[in-house]
């Protein structure tokens, strides 16, 4: 890292302005707007007291206009956690989760996430935790059963006049 006062020899100020105009980027207008002021003489802890971004950080942003394209500023992707379960393991899990339960072994109606973290971990020793099954079932294409709010054989004439007897006790 280079000392305060040549951090950003090469890039115009007029540059700088330019972009701010048009940048949607929030990280990338921050960016911008310590160069600029980096440019006009302010010193990273003079940044600092102004902007209220640590010292360190401005100093990080200005490598970042330095190194980058003006129109480049903001967060670069980041990748997340890679997969545990090859392609291969994941389309045998998809197939399997198209079929019953009761095709893989399993003494259930539907596939529940305990089932499917179950089959996992047996199949392909694999540990998942039960929150990831909700994700694990929706991108397999499945959404988690429960139960129905009236029962299908429930006569509706009957729940009505039972409502209607019904007292609420004001208690919480």
């Amino acid at each position: 890292m280079t000392t305060w006062g040549g951090k950003l020899d090469g890039v115009d100020e007029e540059q700088l302005r330019q972009q701010l105009r048009t940048e949607t980027d929030a990280k990338a207008v921050k960016r911008l707007t310590s160069a600029l002021l980096y440019e006009q003489g302010n010193s990273p802890a003079e940044i600092e007291e102004l902007l209220g971004f640590p010292e360190q950080t401005v100093y990080d942003w200005l490598d970042t206009v330095a190194e980058r394209d003006l129109t480049a500023l903001g967060d670069l992707p980041r990748l997340g956690q890679s997969t545990r379960l090859t392609d291969d393991q994941w389309t045998e899990l998809t197939a399997t989760l198209a079929a019953s339960p009761s095709d893989a072994g399993y003494d259930t109606p539907t596939w529940t996430p305990a089932s499917v973290r179950k089959y996992i971990a047996e199949t392909f020793n694999v540990e998942y935790s039960l929150a990831h099954m909700y994700r694990v079932m929706k991108r397999a294409g499945l959404s988690y059963q429960t139960a129905r709010p009236r029962h299908y054989k429930a006569d509706p004439a009957e729940q009505r006049r039972w409502r209607g007897e019904f007292k609420k006790s004001g208690r919480r």
